[in-house]
């Protein structure tokens, strides 16, 4: 079931969080890890892409990677689309910061990895490359590689986005639809921009979550 978290400034029990470091995050107060998003409030929000699309060419899978090897910016593969990324505001790497600074020394205690917006994961049933905000990795890392250039992440165990504007529908409802389908992943945590709420996805079984 969807579980929605509010008052996350409070350091009380949340009791939702699956991960051992997000849950070590959480019993130190959330106030440590987002204490800037009060004073960000009000500033702007992503950039909506561009609703310009190269008509109505679809591309494989290998092409979407030579074009993504030699593109300046980030581009997302979605069954055989290729669309740039949005740009993201201030506020939004200040919190994607404060995720990476907390998790650092618990996860590296752990054995996981933690990943910025830089790495990439290959969804196989979706036939979708996105790159989430964050990215956590607890096991040996498998890969979607192509020419030995470009390599999607497989099997991540936790994955992280920061809502905007611009993003807020796609990530609470195409992105987890893919996502869920993921055998590897045990949490997906959708952080809110500009409101102190946080929703969690935590994985029952193999097709049951709340």
């Amino acid at each position: 079931l969807f579980k929605k978290v509010s008052l996350i400034y409070t350091d009380a029990a949340l009791g939702w969080e699956r991960h051992p470091c997000i849950t070590q995050i959480f019993s130190n107060g959330y106030s440590l890890f987002l204490s800037k998003i009060s004073a960000m409030e009000g500033q702007a929000q992503s950039a909506p892409v561009s609703k310009k699309s190269s008509a109505a060419k679809t591309y494989t899978l290998e092409e979407y990677f030579d074009f993504e090897y030699k593109a300046e910016g980030k581009h997302e593969y979605l069954d055989g689309r290729i669309r740039a990324m949005a740009y993201t505001s201030p506020a939004h790497g200040r919190i994607q910061t404060n995720f990476m600074d907390e998790l650092a020394q618990c996860l590296k205690a752990k054995g996981c990895m933690r990943y910025t917006s830089d790495r990439m994961v290959y969804v196989p049933q979706c036939n979708k490359i996105f790159y989430p905000d964050i990215l956590i990795v607890c096991d040996t890392e498998t890969f979607r590689q192509y020419k030995g250039k470009m390599k999607a992440t497989l099997n991540p165990s936790v994955i992280i986005e920061i809502l905007s504007d611009s993003t807020e529908e796609e990530d609470r409802i195409d992105k987890w639809g893919c996502y869920r389908t993921i055998p590897s992943l045990q949490q997906y945590l959708m952080v809110q921009q500009n409101a102190k709420s946080i929703h969690s996805y935590r994985r029952k079984s193999e097709r049951e979550w709340d």
